[in-house]
């Protein structure tokens, strides 16, 4: 009942200051319609939906975010569904038991937000899980990466965002970086920049503790930048990427939002002197050496509970890719 009221003051709150309003997901230099808004009170046009994609489609910094708990709602403007999630986010990377065994309505908010939205989504896959189910050798990690990619193809998904932190309890097998080259290497057949596919391989985690051999075979490497509180502390972090090859358009920073959805991350210190949220400050930063790949966060949906709905995210976005006025 409560967010029925949120969506009604903010239809009245629309028409009162429409001609002041700044839209939140209108990307740069490409003109969108109608403002953000996800209630369903609002038509948006096959002209708005077309921008949006193309948008998606155009060079510019990401919003990402690591989506738990997917169950594809009851609606398309509930906490389970992707679809709930602002028009602008361009990657979604489902985790958990949520990524195998699809329900009709998860397939049904799959494909709404692939081809409508224009977003891609990713599943999650843990490297220490490598080999469960398989020989743990050198020809059992060959076939559970086409096993992976075999899942990708059979539900449709737009890659594989890997998980790696072997000094964080995650190693296993993959404590070997020559076996993680094999596995990398293997999925990058069907995966990813070397693969002549239109599919995406994701490196999260530990990106600074791999081969540098195997960097081309990723599009992006995601930082679990959790808790920073200042430039310096993002600096460090993609300070250690860059000696392996990554590109600082490659490079993503995530705040961990399963903690601190309701205050959009912990207190950033901003050069200026300015306290932010820590996703406003990631939203801000950049490597020196050029703009970074974009920003996210970790169990993105939990920012839904937040008036308005996803407000930190749509705050990010904003500062990222500035709506056209």
């Amino acid at each position: 009942m409560m967010k029925l009221f949120q969506n009604i003051f903010l239809t009245l709150l629309f028409i009162v200051v429409c001609s002041s309003c700044e839209d939140w997901n209108t990307p740069e230099n490409i003109k969108i319609q109608d403002m953000e808004n996800n209630s369903g009170l609002h038509e948006k046009t096959p002209e708005y939906w077309e921008n949006i994609r193309a948008y998606k489609r155009s060079e510019h910094q990401l919003a990402f975010g690591w989506f738990g708990y997917w169950d594809g709602g009851t609606s398309a403007f509930t906490r389970g569904s992707l679809a709930s999630a602002p028009d602008s986010v361009d990657i979604f990377s489902v985790f958990g038991k949520y990524y195998y065994n699809l329900t009709e309505r998860q397939i049904e908010d799959l494909r709404y937000v692939q081809n409508v939205k224009g977003s891609k989504v990713v599943f999650t896959f843990m490297m220490q899980n490598v080999g469960l189910g398989f020989e743990q050798s050198p020809e059992g990690v060959v076939k559970y990466a086409h096993a992976l990619c075999d899942s990708v193809y059979k539900y449709g998904y737009d890659g594989i965002d890997l998980d790696y932190e072997p000094n964080y309890g995650g190693g296993g097998y993959f404590s070997s970086k020559e076996e993680v080259k094999r596995f990398v290497m293997e999925l990058g057949k069907r995966l990813g920049p070397m693969s002549g596919t239109d599919k995406i391989l994701i490196l999260d985690g530990e990106v600074d503790f791999i081969l540098p051999e195997i960097v081309p075979y990723f599009n992006l490497a995601i930082s679990q930048a959790y808790y920073a509180s200042s430039f310096s502390n993002l600096n460090a972090k993609w300070n250690k990427a860059k000696t392996l090859g990554w590109k600082p358009e490659q490079f993503l920073v995530c705040e961990e939002f399963q903690r601190y959805a309701s205050t959009g991350g912990v207190d950033f210190k901003m050069p200026s002197g300015e306290i932010v949220p820590s996703l406003i400050g990631m939203a801000h930063w950049h490597p020196t050496e050029g703009r970074k790949g974009g920003c996210g966060t970790f169990h993105m949906e939990l920012d839904y509970n937040n008036y308005p709905d996803y407000k930190y995210m749509r705050q990010a976005i904003q500062i990222m890719n500035p709506a056209v006025k």
